[in-house]
């Protein structure tokens, strides 16, 4: 089925090859202000236990040491992390927040000739006669796209523009910064209006999006309530490999699916260091109703209705005067969920599709321009008219 060839692929490969490592590309994109760099920065945090040592980079020195400002320019941060028994090589990139009007158009091109030269490396190093064995993979894997959380309603024109762009050279997958600013049915709406425009208005193809034939879409007028959702589409027919061919990577596109976009929740930073600040969570043991009406006034008034230990952790997170929000606690937002698709569960599959689809488009493009190009040149030697 559909998936069956990522696993195939991916075990011949696996095999053949003597290093283990695994290469990882993330790019953050978005409009400025939406919290981008926290999120590097928070992601990195929650790796810290699983670098390698002596494997961390930075483009620009103590960039995530300093305090959170407005990114001016592009940066990586690159460092082998071990989870799982998988090597991976990760590099997250950083890039400076979309404004408006014609600016736009300008800090696009940047970013999307920045995608297609890791695309040209690879080429380039494909027309030698004598190949690097040792060459890196820097092609751009995903690309986390955060939406304009002020348009409720729907997608903003301009990142309507953007996710269009974009998803013609790198695999797009959508998440909501900051979602801590917003209440749990304001979250919900706005997944479910970016499913909605992306999949079924637009049919934009973001990471996920599969072409699907439908049976309604193929009549000639279909009514308009009748009209199958693209993404419902795509759901039942990755339901039917998972029933039919227990296809695992299937099953991780349901999940996927189901979660997108990704809701987000960066640590809340020290304002003169921009580290986290320490935040201890309580481990509370909780009391039986019966309890709590047991206890005398004099008692109650020091332990209420949780009994506070000693020891406490230290957590991501941001502080309330209300409560405690948590960035890894699944309750709170999908931060966790996306870091194991990212890493894990999708890892491979963005990789292979990253080839195999984007880098080979540019590939086919770019070898077409050389033959017309080489073709004209000639005509033009002979005296020939070019039209």
């Amino acid at each position: 089925m559909l998936y069956n060839a990522y696993s195939q692929k991916l075990s011949g490969s696996s095999r053949s090859r003597k290093d283990p490592v695994s290469y990882l590309n993330i790019m953050v994109v978005g409009s400025t202000g939406l919290g981008k760099t926290a999120f590097v920065r928070t992601f990195c945090e929650t790796l810290k236990q699983d670098v390698i040592q002596g494997s961390y980079r930075e483009s620009k020195f103590m960039v995530l040491n300093e305090p959170l400002r407005t990114t001016r320019e592009l940066y990586t941060v690159s460092m082998h992390i071990q989870e799982q028994n998988q090597r991976t090589a990760l590099t997250l990139i950083d890039t400076p927040g979309f404004t408006s009007g014609s600016a736009i158009e300008h800090q696009l091109k940047y970013i999307s000739k920045y995608i297609d030269y890791q695309f040209e490396r690879t080429l380039a190093e494909e027309s030698k006669v004598k190949r690097d064995a040792k060459a890196l993979d820097t092609h751009i894997h995903s690309c986390l796209f955060f939406i304009d959380i002020k348009s409720m309603n729907g997608l903003s024109e301009a990142d309507r523009y953007i996710l269009k762009k974009l998803s013609s050279r790198v695999n797009v997958v959508p998440v909501i910064g900051k979602s801590d600013t917003l209440s749990v049915a304001q979250c919900e709406q706005l997944k479910a209006v970016f499913r909605r425009e992306v999949f079924d208005i637009l049919q934009i193809p973001i990471y996920g999006y599969i072409e699907v034939d439908d049976e309604d879409n193929n009549q000639p007028f279909p009514k308009q309530e009748t009209r199958s959702s693209n993404r419902n589409n795509i759901l039942n027919m990755l339901h039917e490999c998972v029933q039919e061919d227990r296809d695992e990577d299937a099953a991780a596109m349901i999940e996927y699916l189901d979660s997108m976009p990704f809701t987000l929740v960066n640590y809340e930073e020290d304002l003169q260091t921009g580290r986290p600040i320490n935040i201890n969570l309580p481990k509370f043991s909780k009391m039986s109703i019966q309890d709590e009406l047991c206890l005398s006034d004099d008692i109650s008034d020091k332990k209420n209705k949780f009994i506070k230990q000693n020891n406490s952790s230290v957590i991501l997170g941001r502080a309330y005067p209300w409560a405690i929000v948590e960035c890894c606690n699944p309750n709170h937002c999908d931060f966790q969920k996306l870091k194991d698709i990212l890493l894990t569960g999708h890892r491979d599959m963005l990789r292979i599709d990253t080839f195999e689809r984007y880098y080979e488009h540019y590939r086919t493009e770019q070898l077409l321009k050389r033959k017309i190009n080489r073709a004209m040149t000639v005509k033009s030697k002979q005296g020939m008219p070019l039209v």
